[in-house]
């Protein structure tokens, strides 16, 4: 399965370059540790993903959020980044596409990034589980503009293999032989039938399995946003990647008391845009990974709501 995965990940690699984890979560968790040290700074995404903060304090580390700012669309900026960088500074997280904006970092900017990484010798480490999920330009990797990230992916999007756990990372060896460690001492390999299944998915027909789940997902975007549109008339990002849709329904910023208010009359689950960063805090994230009958459903009980 590593040779396998080495073939397909942008770049030249070979099986040394990938370890097998339990699941996303587990390359994360595996990246972050061999990359820090205790006292160490890690700049994370606001908004992204909570597990980012969590795993860097787990390390023992500092998550120090680079804020993405609603009114320039939740946008990454290197030259904004390079302002939070200090001594103390061992690692970048970055999320392409992003979980909740669905925005996609540019080839630009991730060049931009990896002369910055090279410059202060820092470590990036690049989720991309949802790069399999763009609505116009392919996604770019890290990979394709650098050698020194730890870039993890999984099935858990492209196959809907959640509860399989079957993810990995790759990168430079010697940092793939640390997270083998890692992987080793905690939860020693990720199960083993699923990395048969995986074998079968990661397969011949992977990229045409991925362009018609795409196309699927295109369709529920186009519904989803027209739906807001019509029904709602409130502002939104448009999703370039992901299958999420940020949704601006709350300017007091009390997305959380929104979210439980709307589940309490609509019996409609949103989640938060708080959950994900103060710079989100106005938002609701909607996801369009349902069926497009769910989704039209949940947009009319939301249209009555508002």
């Amino acid at each position: 399965m590593r040779e396998l995965i080495a073939q397909r990940a942008p770049g030249n690699h070979t099986a040394d370059s990938v370890c097998v984890t339990v699941g996303a979560n587990g390359g994360l968790l595996g990246s972050m540790l061999v990359s820090v040290d205790a006292g160490d700074e890690v700049l994370v995404p606001d908004p992204g993903f909570p597990t980012y903060e969590a795993i860097t304090s787990l390390a023992g580390a500092h998550p120090v959020c680079y804020p993405m700012s609603a009114d320039d669309s939740f946008r990454f900026s290197v030259d904004a980044l390079e302002k939070l960088i200090t001594k103390k500074t061992r690692a970048v997280v970055i999320n392409s596409p992003s979980n909740p904006t669905g925005h996609i970092i540019p080839d630009s900017e991730l060049k931009g990034l990896a002369t910055l990484a090279d410059a202060h010798d820092l470590m990036v480490i690049s989720d991309e589980v949802y790069r399999e999920f763009y609505y116009g330009k392919r996604c770019p990797s890290f990979l394709d503009v650098s050698g020194r990230g730890l870039v993890v992916n999984s099935l858990s999007k492209t196959e809907a293999m959640t509860g399989w756990r079957i993810g990995w990372t790759v990168g430079p060896p010697e940092f793939i032989s640390a997270i083998t460690a890692v992987n080793q001492h905690s939860v020693t390999c990720a199960p083993t039938l699923s990395q048969r299944v995986a074998l079968r998915a990661l397969g011949a027909s992977a990229e045409e399995r991925a362009a018609g789940t795409r196309a699927d997902f295109s369709q529920r975007r186009r519904l989803i946003l027209e739906m807001i549109d019509d029904q709602l008339g409130l502002p939104r990002i448009e999703p370039e990647g992901a299958f999420f849709v940020l949704l601006e329904a709350a300017p007091s910023g009390d997305s959380l008391g929104l979210a439980l208010d709307i589940l309490d009359k609509t019996n409609v689950i949103t989640i938060p845009g708080a959950a994900f960063g103060e710079e989100s805090s106005r938002f609701l994230r909607l996801s369009f990974g349902a069926t497009e009958a769910c989704i039209f459903e949940g947009l009319q009980r939301l249209g009555g709501y508002f």
